[in-house]
C-alpha cells in the first residue's frame, strides 16, 4: 500500500478525497461511465492531436484555428467546467500511455472548445533547467493540469478563442 507523509497534507487530502470519488462512481456504474457522444469526441479530438504532434507549435496552432468551426455557449457555470473537465480526465486516463503535454493541451482544446466559452491554452517555460509546459485554462480553472505544476512556468504564449 502507497502511504503519504505527514510532510504532504495536500496530497493525503487529495488521495482521501479521489478514493471518495471513485467509491461513489463505483456504487452508481452510470455515473462512472461518461456519455457516448463525448467518448467519442475525444477520441476524434486525441486522433487529430496525434497525427499533428510531430508539426511544429505554429503548425499546430493553424491546425486548430482551421478546424475549429461554430461557436462556444456564451456563458457556462464552473459546475459543467468542472463537469466536462473529468470527463476529459477520465477519458485521458484511460489512454495506454499519456501523451506529452502539447498534444494533450491540442487534444483538450479541440475537446473543450464547443463547451467552454472562455478556452485558453497556454506554453510557458522556467529554467534552469530549461522546460517547456503546455495546458488548458479557463479563467482561472486549469482544466488538464494543477495549479501546483504550472506555477513555476512563466508564460510565453497564450491561444484564446
Amino acid at each position: 500500500m502507497s502511504t503519504t507523509s505527514a510532510a504532504c497534507p495536500d496530497e493525503s487530502r487529495r488521495l482521501i478525497e479521489t478514493k471518495a470519488k471513485l467509491r461513489d462512481c463505483l456504487s452508481s456504474p452510470p455515473a462512472f461511465i461518461p456519455p457516448l457522444p463525448l467518448v467519442w469526441h475525444y477520441a476524434r479530438a486525441a486522433h487529430a492531436a496525434r497525427t499533428i504532434r510531430s508539426q511544429t507549435i505554429v503548425r499546430q496552432l493553424d491546425f486548430l484555428r482551421a478546424s475549429l468551426h461554430g461557436r462556444a455557449p456564451v456563458s457556462m457555470g464552473v459546475e459543467r467546467i468542472h463537469y466536462y473537465a473529468s470527463v476529459f480526465q477520465h477519458l485521458r486516463n484511460l489512454r495506454f500511455r499519456r501523451p506529452p503535454c502539447l498534444e494533450d493541451s491540442v487534444a483538450g482544446y479541440l475537446f473543450f472548445y464547443p463547451y467552454i466559452a472562455s478556452l485558453e491554452l497556454l506554453v510557458g517555460v522556467k529554467q534552469p533547467p530549461f522546460r517547456a509546459h503546455a495546458w488548458l485554462q479557463s479563467g482561472d480553472i486549469i482544466l488538464n493540469d494543477t495549479k501546483r505544476a504550472v506555477d513555476e512556468y512563466s508564460v510565453i504564449l497564450r491561444f484564446e478563442k
